[in-house]
């Protein structure tokens, strides 16, 4: 299974697992754990703690499977379920009593490639970097979820837990304090390459 499937196929195999279809589980598997994993090292730098909490959401998702809903969008469900159970994991990690989604930590490191020679400038770095110290942590996390997981504004708000025109406003305004500092379309190849 490839990251490019279709919806139409995304939709297909997770309504096939609902129904019980072992082979369709593996391939929800499959196809989803490398994104589940890139997005939950963003909340945190254990990586065991999330390899962790991605099997739990997978024991949760068969133990429920027939209680289901119908998706359209099934990665944008496990993103949800995935960031809850980090909350709860780093809750008992850390002794908290309460810890909100909103003061999670958005990382984001980029790696320049030696043989990036076309990115070289160390000039682009700096205005990258600079771009990325500007955002808020859900201003990236946004911004992740709409050009990496490519969700729609509804999906981003209900994963943030904002109404849709807060969801669009974030997105608006994480985009104009780029484009302050540099080429947006640069600022995302850059942001991209950095989340994978």
């Amino acid at each position: 299974m490839t990251e490019n499937m279709l919806p139409a196929k995304e939709a297909a195999i997770w309504n096939q697992f609902r129904k019980g279809d072992k082979e369709a589980f593996a391939a929800l598997f499959e196809w989803t754990s490398d994104r589940l994993f890139r997005y939950g090292m963003k909340f945190t730098n254990n990586k065991e703690l999330v390899k962790d909490s991605i099997q739990d959401v997978f024991l949760k998702l068969y133990q429920n499977r027939g209680e289901l809903p119908e998706m359209n969008n099934p990665v944008f469900y496990l993103f949800k379920i995935l960031k809850n159970t980090l909350i709860d994991a780093l809750r008992q990690k850390e002794k908290m009593v309460y810890l909100s989604p909103q003061e999670l930590p958005f990382h984001v490191e980029f790696v320049f490639e030696p043989e990036e020679d076309a990115y070289n400038d160390d000039n682009i770095k700096v205005r990258f970097e600079k771009a990325i110290t500007l955002l808020s942590n859900r201003q990236k996390e946004a911004i992740y979820l709409r050009f990496q997981a490519e969700l729609s504004y509804e999906e981003i708000s209900q994963l943030l837990g904002i109404n849709y025109q807060s969801a669009r406003n974030l997105i608006h305004r994480a985009i104009e304090k780029i484009r302050d500092e540099m080429d947006f379309a640069l600022f995302i190849t850059f942001f991209l390459s950095a989340l994978k």
